[in-house]
């Protein structure tokens, strides 16, 4: 992906949210026990709380997050006035955009019994836009839309929506190790 094909993206997306959660066909409620079938992190680093909707065809998830008050990490990122880390927010999108890569690689709509995490490495943050904060007690609704996969490397336009605003957008791409 060209550098400004990445910064008319990010513009493009740094006000309007990428998709409303509820038009796309697939309505889940996927929490986190099966989440963890689906990507390879855990508790305290497993960042998505619940898959909300899905449409495979078009490459595009919802998710959330709710941000405990008591969190650890707001005593020690600016405890004078605590906000979530940008990075952290920026590993819960990417976090999505895998489990999206689940449904597309799969080409369904639910999760298999049988579902394993796939072995993968990130490999760049393409760009990332941070423009309102994240505050303890808050829900965030990822979005992600599915930009490319060719088998081996995957890239997602994702965004953290919180009191109704884009408060990060970000494009991420990582190598797929196995199928």
């Amino acid at each position: 992906m060209e550098h400004t094909n990445t910064d008319a993206l990010l513009k493009t997306w740094r006000k309007k949210p990428l998709f409303d959660p509820e038009s796309l066909p697939v309505k889940l409620d996927v929490a986190s026990d099966s989440i963890i079938k689906l990507i390879p992190h855990r508790p305290p680093l497993l960042y998505v709380d619940k898959i909300i909707s899905i449409d495979v065809s078009e490459g595009l998830i919802a998710a959330s997050r709710k941000l405990e008050v008591d969190d650890p990490v707001f005593k020690g990122h600016f405890p004078d006035f605590p906000v979530y880390p940008g990075n952290f927010t920026v590993e819960t999108i990417g976090q999505a955009g895998l489990c999206l890569y689940y449904f597309i690689a799969n080409n369904r709509s639910d999760i298999a019994t049988d579902a394993k995490p796939v072995t993968l490495r990130a490999t760049k943050i393409s760009g990332a836009l941070f423009l309102e904060p994240i505050f303890p007690g808050d829900e965030i609704t990822i979005l992600c839309k599915k930009l490319s996969w060719d088998g081996y490397f995957a890239s997602i336009l994702g965004q953290a929506i919180v009191r109704g605003k884009v408060s990060v957008v970000a494009i991420g791409e990582v190598m797929i190790l196995e199928e």
